[in-house]
């Protein structure tokens, strides 16, 4: 009972490691596609933990394990083949009572004493770079998915205090910028988006990052650029997260 709590406890220790791990590479190259710095969002342990669920339940890594759980059902098959064939044929008999003699059984014992601890580990350190594979392609395509389908993403609208520059309600949008300025539509938006294109990302102490995204072209099959914003939570008055129907 000792063996199996210890075994289990080390199971658990090994498994946590690989789900922070997988979790760490899927939210840094999610973000990053984004422009998004996850020092600036401070994601704590415990939520790099959930987001391993993101890993672990698409499609790629199932794909894997269902790979190696083929591996391990064709070794079982193998060992349950040669059983059977020892009992029916001659040779296989001969071939069994030569590996189970005492001198091979040993020799046997001994290597796997001395090499299992290596080779596990060998195993170990080589699945790291898998786990990095697919963790980074899942986080690119669940970031090329939340860019063509935002409805994914929580829609998000603010108002402004009044001593806010350039966004504050009181500001004369034609008054202070020019329609030529680089920065005219994405403050129009901002300050009265009617349409809901607004998509809250991710929240920090200090700013609300959103996402501006419009719909994929059909037609052409393509994506219009879009744009993060990071809104300084000391400027707002009211945030509206807006939940969509059920």
């Amino acid at each position: 009972m000792e063996q199996t709590l210890k075994l289990i406890k080390e199971l658990t220790v090994i498994i946590a490691i690989y789900l922070y791990f997988i979790a760490w590479v899927y939210v840094n190259f999610y973000y990053q596609q984004f422009g998004i710095s996850t020092e600036s969002i401070k994601i704590d342990y415990t939520s790099y933990l959930m987001y391993s669920y993101n890993v672990v339940t698409s499609a790629r890594f199932i794909f894997w394990v269902k790979l190696f759980g083929m591996l391990v059902l064709l070794k079982i098959a193998a060992v349950l083949l040669i059983t059977g064939l020892k009992k029916k044929y001659v040779f296989f008999q001969k071939l069994y009572d030569f590996l189970s003699g005492n001198f091979v059984t040993l020799y046997l014992r001994k290597l796997n004493q001395q090499y299992s601890l290596l080779v596990l580990i060998i195993f170990l350190v080589i699945i790291f770079p898998l786990f990095f594979r697919v963790a980074r392609q899942v986080a690119l395509d669940n970031y090329r998915e939340d860019r063509i389908h935002t409805e994914n993403l929580k829609s998000i609208q603010f108002i402004f205090r009044k001593n806010t520059e350039l966004m504050s309600p009181t500001a004369v949008l034609d008054s202070t910028l020019s329609p030529d300025h680089i920065f005219y539509s994405d403050i129009t938006v901002i300050k009265n988006d009617q349409q809901q294109i607004l998509r809250l990302l991710a929240e920090s102490e200090k700013y609300y990052i959103v996402l501006q995204q419009r719909p994929l072209n059909k037609k052409l099959k393509v994506l219009p650029s879009g744009y993060v914003y990071y809104i300084d939570k000391q400027d707002i008055l009211l945030s509206k997260i807006i939940l969509r129907s059920l």
